[in-house]
């Protein structure tokens, strides 16, 4: 049965290395340690060993060796981890000679090109490649075949704290709705609406139209105070019964209770809740 390479790595071989393809044990192959995909659904893994067990590997993988008859993944490794869950002893392989820049631009340049990397992982793999490399972001965009404000715009995801890149990575988050809290001036208020986000189940379009209204800087407090455990459990208290973010300051005996809402209809859940009736 002929094998064909692909769409992603016809343009990462010369027809002389796609004409050499050659069965390698999986044993001898190590994945690459900068692969840009961090994420492998099971379940599509098991889909596919499932299918390679009936029909075996219809495309080959791209290898790099790397002495000791070893060689390190380039391209290809949800192929390798299904081999292996389905029992296969060898797999076909291309053996590229790559340094180890090169070895991640491929990588990126397959994923990318199948669109099988989230834009977190994107964003790793860019940063990896201007921090090991010193490649600045024209350079990556040249290489990845973006253009640079899409690189731009992927890396400042990096910027986000790191609760919400969690849920990014976990997809609890979508691109779209990251991408909006980018627009908030602070952390804080980042993870604020992030969390909103999740306790109401916010569109992205609902993030977009919050992030963009404008609000009230505030105020440093005239003396730091830590807040006390049992002054944060009512906030949390708070904050769960409305949905919205709340906010408890105390100094002394007197202090001041915050509700932020962000639309007509969370200011009159808060008055239903007080039982206000106007």
């Amino acid at each position: 049965m002929a094998r064909g390479v692909g769409k992603g790595l016809s343009q990462m071989v010369s027809a002389t290395e796609e004409a050499r393809v050659t069965d390698i044990l999986v044993g001898q192959i190590v994945p690459n340690q900068r692969q840009p995909r961090r994420h492998f659904d099971e379940d599509a893994l098991e889909e596919l060993a499932d299918s390679i067990r009936v029909h075996g590997v219809l495309q080959p993988i791209l290898v790099r060796p790397i002495g000791a008859g070893k060689y390190e993944l380039i391209a290809g490794e949800r192929r390798w981890r299904a081999s292996q869950l389905a029992g296969v002893k060898q797999v076909p392989a291309i053996v590229k000679s790559a340094a180890g820049q090169e070895s991640l631009e491929l990588a990126i340049i397959e994923n990318v090109q199948r669109e099988d990397i989230s834009a977190f992982e994107s964003a790793l793999a860019y940063r990896a490649l201007s921090d090991e490399f010193g490649l600045n972001q024209e350079e990556i965009a040249i290489r990845v075949g973006k253009t640079r404000s899409s690189v731009s715009n992927t890396l400042r995801l990096l910027k986000l704290p790191e609760e919400v890149l969690q849920g990014l990575q976990e997809s609890v988050i979508t691109e779209g709705h990251a991408r909006a809290l980018l627009a908030l001036p602070t952390p804080e208020k980042q993870l604020a609406i992030y969390e909103m986000t999740l306790v109401k189940g916010l569109s992205v379009r609902d993030v977009e139209r919050i992030c963009k209204q404008p609000s009230e800087t505030p105020k440093p407090p005239k003396k730091a105070a830590r807040a006390d455990v049992y002054t944060k459990q009512i906030e949390s208290a708070l904050s769960e019964r409305t949905a919205l973010p709340t906010r408890l300051s105390r100094e002394g005996k007197k202090g001041k209770l915050t509700i932020e809402f962000f639309s007509d209809d969370d200011l009159q859940r808060i008055l239903d809740l007080l039982g206000i009736e106007l």
